[in-house]
């Protein structure tokens, strides 16, 4: 009869501990309970971050026309992604509440690092292959600007668009140039309207915007961009691959053999140290064969 009494004080011991337990656990359901239905959490300021590409004012605007006045417990991170769904380069939302009446968004952007021509169009992607939208989109987004409109001569006697407007390439269903000169033309002549200074590069195949390119030529390309430093991404017009050999040319006229996807940072780092040995001598180099980083090859000659 002892040994009962005694295991039964430890367990009504607890029982305080239990309780004050659930009533922690129960507490942000409660009050997330009654924020709902509380008319003193309404939104009455929005405010927004982390744009850069992304033109801040008119997310603002549109986030304010949609949220104000809304309860700010039922405004979701989800719900504010779906409202930025116009503006190509959200790639995620971030959303805090700043109580009573403060909504404060943080938007994560893509960021583009090349052009693709797909077919007959102009696509931005980033750095994983990721197709952000297409360049005409960004250009319209980032300059505010509408985009050019096809001519009466762009237009065919079916009334569709025979070419992109404004730059007289073949438009969808009509005979595109894949490969030889007049590609090299298009890469060095790149989207009409371009916002954004980067380097362009061809795909195989169609690609479509929100999809991620899974050619393998294209991923070494963008890799060999992503790993140059950015004053020579900035300055670089083209990359091509033929059998997987990578060739870049910048826009001062330098060419450059990569070669192959390996050994990318021995090829970096040979770029730039050539580079600034041409430089000090005040001589431009005009071609450079980084096929194999130990010996790389350059030309002009330095004596």
């Amino acid at each position: 009869m002892t040994r009962a009494r005694g295991t039964s004080r430890p367990r009504l011991r607890l029982l305080p501990t239990i309780l004050l337990t659930l009533a922690i656990l129960a507490l942000p359901t409660v009050v997330y309970a009654w924020g709902r239905a509380s008319s003193s959490f309404g939104v009455v300021t929005v405010t927004v971050s982390g744009t850069d590409l992304v033109p801040r004012k008119k997310a603002l605007k549109l986030l304010r026309r949609q949220y104000v006045g809304r309860n700010l417990f039922t405004v979701t991170a989800a719900d504010v992604r779906k409202t930025l769904t116009p503006f190509c380069f959200v790639s995620g939302v971030r959303v805090d509440r700043d109580f009573p009446d403060t909504l404060a968004v943080t938007v994560d952007e893509y960021r583009p690092v090349a052009y693709v021509l797909s077919g007959d169009r102009w696509f931005v992607v980033d750095a994983g292959g990721h197709v952000i939208c297409r360049a005409a989109v960004a250009a319209r987004q980032l300059t505010g600007r509408p985009g050019p409109q096809p001519t009466a001569a762009e237009v065919d006697a079916t009334g569709t668009a025979a070419t992109e407007p404004g730059t007289g390439v073949p438009a969808p269903g009509a005979a595109t140039p894949v490969s030889g000169q007049a590609l090299e033309d298009r890469l060095l002549a790149g989207p009409a309207r371009a916002a954004l200074a980067l380097p362009r590069l061809a795909a195989p195949g169609r690609i479509r915007e929100g999809a991620s390119i899974g050619d393998r030529g294209v991923t070494e390309m963008l890799g060999v961009v992503v790993a140059l430093p950015r004053s020579l991404q900035r300055s670089l017009a083209t990359v091509r691959s033929e059998q997987g050999q990578i060739e870049l040319q910048f826009a001062d006229g330098l060419a450059v053999r990569w070669g192959d996807a390996e050994r990318t940072l021995a090829k970096t780092v040979a770029l730039r140290t050539v580079l600034r040995r041409y430089a000090s001598r005040g001589t431009t180099c005009t071609f450079m064969d980084l096929s194999i980083p130990d010996k790389t090859l350059a030309r002009p000659v330095l004596q």
